[in-house]
């Protein structure tokens, strides 16, 4: 079954279909608006999937993706994998990244080993 509403969501007809139903139009992908079946979600699942993927695919930032890639489910799940693991470790870095010039806007004084270049001393007398 999976296999053939992957087949389906590769398609362009249904890919177009999805395009305009989740722009918003008042195009419906099925009889039903609501309490969808357990194939509708999957099939709703691949169509987003390879979605994301020919838009990737388009935008040419991975060489690793390929219409070949597409066309086989093995390498699509593949890739999946590989995606998700690229983006979690580049998440990662950003929000390292992010922590490090927080610090350095609070104390822009200190180095990296946490020693201060500058000493900011009030030497007026108090009173």
């Amino acid at each position: 079954m999976d296999d053939q509403l992957r087949r389906m969501a590769k398609n362009s007809y249904y890919q177009n279909l999805y395009d305009m139903f989740k722009s918003g139009s008042h195009i419906q992908m099925f009889d039903n608006t609501c309490n969808f079946s357990s194939v509708q979600v999957r099939f709703l699942y691949w169509l987003s999937i390879y979605h994301l993927l020919y838009e990737d695919l388009m935008k040419h930032e991975d060489d690793l993706l390929t219409q070949a890639v597409i066309d086989d489910n093995d390498r699509v799940d593949a890739y999946l994998i590989y995606r998700n693991k690229k983006h979690d470790y580049l998440w990662k870095k950003y929000r390292t990244e992010e922590k490090i010039s927080e610090h350095k806007a609070k104390h822009p004084n200190k180095h990296k080993d946490g020693k201060t270049n500058l000493i900011d001393v009030d030497l007026r007398r108090e009173g």
